[in-house]
């Protein structure tokens, strides 16, 4: 085969496809799988320059390729230079790209500081400040607004508006972090030391945040309206019970909003209820999620013993999912907001340590078994005792 770098168009789609992915190898990103690699094709993806790289990732058109880019910023923030440099002399169709490849690398930076921080043991550290003007240009959220949350949705929303498609761009961009992560956290110890990410607080709740969004988020308030047109709108008897950021929302643990409401429900005709919610979502226009603890990891087997009441709703009776299930769940997922979150319900004592512990202590033996075979039980006793200790020291 032979492999012309400066004639992209002499290359098929496969041979392109696969000279970048042999070019992100000769750069550490091992996960992605070439159909051919040979001597040849090895010797012109090292000779292909990190600008030029950067360009032809962006007009790639298969995602999981193309997105890689995010995967090499964080691996390598000193590419900000050349990655500034493809954006500078690219046409309007690569530097569009080029621009979200950046931006969703800058959210998803701030989402998993933390577990990016333990994966590659250092900071995460592909500049924001290089970037600035492009998302000051686009107006889309600041980085650290919601922990990149809210750039994440604006830039999803924007894309789908662009492209005219209710894709799910954000799981083709968390895809990289999880293979990332995967790739770099067997070859480290955890790190166990983030006291700057446990010592930040709640201010960018505060702050303006520019936010293109289909639906609202969702406050204190608007959580308190929609359980109560719920109650108006079923009338038959069950259990409702807030999970997520609602329920630290709603209790007033977390100021601020949250991007959609988590729900478990239980009652007699659970289509019924489904479809009284779903008339919600339309007419309030805010996200309701069907999304459980459980759904993510094992849970206490008393978990709806230590469910918190919060009142009665019509004929519904609404509670505060297990805060025990809650905590564990954030720090298996480990994003800086879920670690602030736990952080918070320690602090103002709505659990305690000693519960955590037994807690987990029970339900670690669950995990790496149905339906829970993903998760690792060895990473996820090192996530558990690096937050742990962590927590002990600022409690």
């Amino acid at each position: 085969m032979s492999i012309t770098l400066n004639k992209q168009s002499a290359l098929s789609q496969d041979e392109e496809v696969d000279l970048l992915i042999s070019a992100l190898h000769a750069w550490g990103i091992d996960y992605l799988i070439a159909t051919t690699q040979n001597a040849a094709m090895k010797r012109a993806a090292r000779r292909l320059t990190p600008v030029e790289l950067i360009r032809r990732l962006a007009r790639c058109e298969l995602p999981r390729v193309r997105d890689a880019s995010i995967a090499l910023f964080l691996l390598h923030p000193e590419l900000a230079d050349a990655t500034l440099e493809a954006y500078k002399i690219s046409g309007l169709s690569d530097a569009e790209q080029i621009t979200v490849l950046i931006l969703a690398t800058l959210y998803l930076q701030r989402l998993w500081s933390f577990r990016l921080t333990m994966a590659l043991g250092r900071a995460s550290n592909f500049s924001e400040e290089r970037f600035a003007h492009i998302w000051q240009d686009q107006h889309l959220p600041l980085p650290h607004c919601q922990y990149g949350r809210s750039g994440l949705e604006a830039l999803q929303a924007r894309e789908q508006q662009r492209r005219g498609l209710a894709v799910n761009f954000i799981g083709d961009w968390q895809n990289q972090i999880d293979h990332l992560l995967k790739q770099e956290e067997p070859k480290r110890k955890p790190a166990t030391n983030f006291t700057g990410l446990m010592a930040l607080q709640e201010e960018d709740e505060q702050e303006e945040c520019s936010v293109m969004s289909m639906r609202q988020n969702v406050t204190k308030a608007d959580i308190e309206k929609f359980l109560n047109a719920l109650g108006k709108a079923y009338r038959k008897a069950g259990r409702l019970y807030l999970a997520g950021g609602a329920a630290l929302v709603h209790m007033g643990l977390r100021s601020g909003s949250t991007l959609d409401i988590d729900v478990v429900i239980e009652t007699s005709n659970e289509d019924e209820m489904i479809t009284a919610i779903r008339r919600l979502v339309e007419q309030m226009q805010i996200n309701i999620e069907f999304a459980s603890p459980a759904d993510f990891i094992p849970i206490p087997s008393q978990w709806a013993a230590h469910a918190k009441y919060i009142g009665r709703y019509g004929k519904i009776d609404a509670f505060y999912f297990d805060l025990y299930s809650l905590a564990l769940s954030k720090i298996a997922r480990s994003s800086d907001r879920d670690l602030v979150d736990v952080k918070l319900l320690v602090q103002q004592q709505f659990i305690t340590l000693d519960e955590l512990d037994a807690a987990y202590q029970e339900v670690l033996p669950r995990m790496g078994k149905r339906p829970y075979i993903n998760l690792n039980p060895q990473k996820f006793t090192e996530r558990y005792s690096a937050v742990r200790q962590q927590l002990q020291q600022g409690s």
